[in-house]
């Protein structure tokens, strides 16, 4: 198996003489001992799988927010109290991504239709959330892996020159 120098990390610093150093390249990579070459591109991996968490924890916040204010405008429909039907239809459509609402809410068919056109919409966003922490699960998983795997990898390493150490004595 080899590692190519853009799948290490960039700017870690080696435990001897604390210089940056930039695996980018395969001169400073050659270098390292194995124990700070596998825990560098593990730290590598563990970091980008944290970068993807958190930028899909932020997508996630931006969908609850999503559902939340449209069921809110879904209860104000069904209970006849929608103040500004103009401001709410916009936000529905445009942001929300619901097909089919009526142009007011003057009757009741009106009123439902909306109602409906938004629960269809909702059943999609929510299934849609689901299937986001799922992957989020996923991600957050293939990290502790990634760290797992490299404290063991360290560790036997260690263990194996401990136990050459004490064959020398």
């Amino acid at each position: 198996m080899s590692i190519e120098a853009n799948q290490i990390a960039v700017n870690r610093y080696a435990p001897e003489g604390n210089q940056a150093i930039n695996l980018y390249t395969t001169e400073t990579a050659r270098d390292l001992t194995l124990g700070q070459l596998v825990a560098a591109v593990c730290i590598r991996t563990a970091g980008a799988l944290e970068e993807q968490s958190v930028n899909k924890m932020n997508i996630m916040s931006i969908g609850t927010e999503r559902l939340e204010t449209a069921a809110d405008y879904m209860q104000q429909i069904a209970e006849e109290s929608m103040s500004d039907w103009a401001t709410a239809k916009a936000y529905l459509s445009d942001t929300v991504g619901v097909e089919g609402l009526p142009d007011d809410l003057s009757s009741y068919e009106k009123r439902m239709q909306a109602v409906d056109a938004i629960k269809e919409r909702l059943e999609t966003l929510t299934q849609q959330a689901q299937e986001d922490m799922i992957d989020m699960q996923t991600l957050i998983n293939r990290r502790d892996m990634t760290f797992n795997t490299s404290s063991n990898i360290v560790k036997a390493i260690g263990n194996s020159k401990l136990n050459a150490a004490s064959k020398m004595i």
